[in-house]
């Protein structure tokens, strides 16, 4: 009859000597003094996994207050440029000290830093608006020229670059023109209806504007619309993106937060307008939903968690 195979770990334990030594190492294993001694360095090395885990926590936040620092330091440096070119520019001096033209526009900057959102946050929401411009390159060999009004800071111009597209900006704050300069970007300080003016017809493949028709006059509005419908090429786009009133919250209250707003703009009255000024493809796009704590009543869901912006995205 033959014998049955033994288990491999039997097997080991029969040979000479080896089986002594795992029954010597199961009694020291099994001591309390190893079992004291194995728990203190299981608990010294939970320790500094937590001390690890904390160092890596503090060093994340040093790297982001040194980023905060360098974003400071550059619009610093942007409003020294500026203020240069104002005294350039100046008359001889008056008798009596006045205030620098751009004092205002430094509150404005920091008002924008504070209400608006990190420069990280904002490329992460302008994102989205990348596909489209994806689609458009599709359909021509050359890179996509872009203007963007109201570029701020440069994130969406950044973002552009990324994407290899031929990117300019343009604002009326020569503080943030110097500070996308620092950052190696294309922009120019100018009013958006006069620069526009000077361009020639069928000249742009896409002209964006983050949060500037709120800023508007309904007539300088309307401008905007015709003048960017002339510059642009057959079957180019305009990417207007603004705060949406449809959200009560934003049409109450957060819309007057900046008090360099005119009025809150309807989607439906900036469709209108589009497709009025002879826009042949008009779309509304809604971003960024609202939430709100608690179950919502249908009312609470249209009124209160409906989206804070809209983009009207419009082709010539």
């Amino acid at each position: 009859m033959l014998d049955t195979p033994r288990p491999f770990k039997q097997r080991l334990l029969s040979l000479p000597y080896l089986g002594k030594i795992f029954s010597v190492l199961a009694s020291i294993k099994n001591t309390p003094k190893t079992q004291q001694r194995t728990q203190q360095l299981e608990q010294r090395t939970q320790q500094l996994e937590q001390q690890l885990e904390l160092q890596r926590t503090k060093m994340g936040l040093l790297e982001q207050q040194l980023h905060e620092r360098q974003q400071i330091f550059k619009l610093d440096m942007a409003r020294v440029l500026a203020r240069k070119q104002d005294i350039t520019h100046d008359a001889p001096a008056a008798p009596l000290p006045r205030p620098l033209p751009n004092h205002l526009d430094d509150l404005y900057i920091a008002f924008e830093n504070q209400f608006r959102g990190s420069a990280a946050e904002i490329k992460q929401q302008q994102a989205k608006y990348l596909p489209f411009l994806a689609a458009m390159a599709q359909n021509t060999a050359e890179p996509l020229k872009v203007l963007d009004i109201g570029c701020g800071r440069g994130e969406w111009l950044r973002l552009l670059e990324d994407y290899h597209y031929q990117a300019s900006g343009l604002d009326i704050s020569q503080t943030m023109v110097d500070f996308c300069r620092l950052e190696g970007l294309k922009a120019e300080q100018g009013d958006a209806l006069a620069y526009l003016a000077k361009q020639a017809d069928c000249s742009l493949d896409v002209i964006t504007a983050f949060h500037v028709i709120e800023h508007l006059s309904f007539e300088q509005m309307v401008g905007l619309f015709d003048q960017c419908l002339r510059v642009l090429k057959a079957g180019g786009k305009i990417i207007f993106e603004t705060p949406n009133p449809e959200n009560l919250t934003v049409g109450a209250y957060s819309f007057y937060l900046d008090p360099t707003h005119k009025n809150p703009l309807p989607p439906a009255t900036v469709e209108f307008i589009a497709r009025q000024r002879g826009y042949q493809q008009v779309d509304i796009f809604r971003y960024n939903p609202r939430d709100e704590v608690g179950e919502a009543t249908p009312l609470v869901e249209q009124w209160f968690r409906s989206p804070v912006d809209y983009a009207v995205i419009a082709e010539k």
